[in-house]
């Protein structure tokens, strides 16, 4: 088996989590983890609506249930450790970061992504995926609570994953500028 170093992505939608796992995956051997499927697996068994509101009621249902680390235990337990690096990413709630540091140790890094929630919402627009907010308003209400607004310890809590973070990056320009700062990060990981 062997030692690897493991990666938190964590951030506000539409922040740039996804782009800064892809640059970090184009460097690293690495296996990557993204704590949605877990919940995405959960709404099809049980025929639920795919939306945003039910990906955040259902990660809260199993977080209530089976703990505030239940996604990102399930998700990288069982998994094979022969490449050096794990990069997981989606984290929303402060108990799957404890989690993955509890286990990895110092071999685990926090990064926190962050941005302008009108560059956000441009973004959300650009995009245009199914579950993203269409208006203003929507993607107000959405944001606020991704972040923790009214919601319950086990329930989504973005604002506090972010500020646990071992690295921040504000990305509130284009990909190039995001990825020499995620360049920087880099020095901190290996």
């Amino acid at each position: 088996m062997m030692h690897v170093k493991a990666i938190g992505i964590t951030g506000t939608i539409a922040s740039g989590k996804d782009t800064v796992k892809d640059i970090m995956a184009k460097r690293l051997s690495c296996y990557q983890v993204n704590l949605s499927n877990a919940i995405r697996g959960e709404i099809e068994k049980k025929k639920k609506v795919f939306s945003r509101e039910t990906m955040q009621e259902m990660g809260n249902e199993l977080r209530q249930k089976y703990g505030t680390f239940v996604l990102v235990k399930v998700s990288t337990e069982f998994m094979s450790r022969d490449k050096p690096y794990l990069i997981v990413y989606g984290i929303r709630n402060p108990g799957e970061a404890e989690w993955l540091k509890k286990t990895y140790g110092p071999d685990f890094i926090l990064v926190g992504i962050d941005a302008q929630q009108q560059t956000r919402f441009e973004r959300v627009q650009k995009r245009a995926r199914p579950i993203d907010a269409k208006t203003w308003e929507d993607f107000l209400k959405m944001d606020e609570r991704d972040q923790g607004a009214g919601e319950p310890p086990y329930g989504q809590q973005v604002r506090k994953c972010i500020e646990m973070a071992d690295v921040v990056i504000q990305n509130d320009g284009d990909e190039a500028q995001l990825a020499e700062k995620v360049e920087e990060v880099f020095s901190r990981i290996q």
